[in-house]
């Protein structure tokens, strides 16, 4: 959370997220939730699937990416926040989100992407006093990179069409080789990030890879409530969310990997 982004100068709209607002919420939660995590993730990971599916359960919290800028301005319009200090902003924040975004059994989660890491005044590992982390990540990255790039060409970034209007595309995808070598590239810096980030702290992430996710959903969800502790309900819901990926996707990845073969001399 950016300390300009915890100001009320120009935030005169509704929410940005439906899913922000207080009827959403969990019943009231007091003190410091016993089971504490991360999200851990990339863009075009899965991570948006992931972290509805624990929600739907009831018992994994809602761990949505709220020290991104939309969501500390929607918050900031439901609570206001009066600190000058950083550090105790962001750490405020978190408190106030543990009151209502922490499940009956005690069960808080945060998702973050590696790039919003290093923009944050505070380490969410000390504000959140050494939670979990579930770290979920694409074994193809060359295809994660394609949808990163239509992604941030279309501005359609999930189709969830219960709890966000369907997104409205704001332009048509136009492949092109070296922006997706772009997103390939900072793909690659984000794990480093992340790798770097657990080393640090001497933390080991449960991991979760989005193929065998999509593979087996229902072995992959008991997964990460095993890890964190908690029973799985008898049914385990959908996330609500439907997949990018289309024939589009598979040609845009059969004409970069010509195009990279193209570009390397013949040995």
């Amino acid at each position: 959370m950016t300390a300009t982004a915890a100001t009320r100068e120009g935030v005169l709209m509704a929410l940005r997220y439906r899913t922000n607002n207080p009827e959403f919420d969990f019943p009231n939660f007091a003190g410091l939730p016993p089971v504490r995590y991360v999200l851990a993730s990339t863009p075009r990971c899965g991570s948006n699937m992931l972290a509805r599916a624990l929600w739907h359960t009831g018992v994994a919290g809602f761990a949505e990416d709220y020290f991104a800028d939309a969501f500390v301005l929607d918050y900031f319009e439901r609570w206001g926040f009066d600190s000058d200090d950083p550090r105790e902003l962001a750490a405020g924040y978190v408190r106030r989100l543990m009151t209502c975004r922490t499940s009956p059994n005690g069960v808080f989660g945060l998702r973050i992407h590696a790039g919003h890491l290093g923009s944050l005044e505070a380490d969410p590992h000390d504000i959140l006093q050494a939670p979990r982390y579930i770290w979920i990540q694409r074994r193809d990255r060359l295809r994660q990179a394609v949808s990163y790039t239509m992604a941030e060409q279309t501005g359609v970034w999930i189709l969830d069409g219960t709890f966000l209007p369907e997104g409205r595309t704001r332009a048509a995808p136009r492949y092109g080789y070296e922006e997706i070598r772009r997103h390939l590239r900072m793909l690659d810096r984000d794990a480093a990030v992340w790798e770097e980030y657990f080393g640090r702290h001497r933390v080991v992430p449960h991991t979760v890879v989005y193929e065998d996710l999509v593979a087996d959903y229902e072995a992959g969800l008991r997964g990460c409530l095993d890890f964190l502790g908690v029973a799985a309900p008898a049914s385990l819901p959908a996330p609500g969310i439907r997949r990018q990926a289309d024939e589009l996707t598979e040609r845009w990845v059969e004409r970069f990997l010509r195009d990279r073969r193209a570009e390397r001399p013949a040995s």
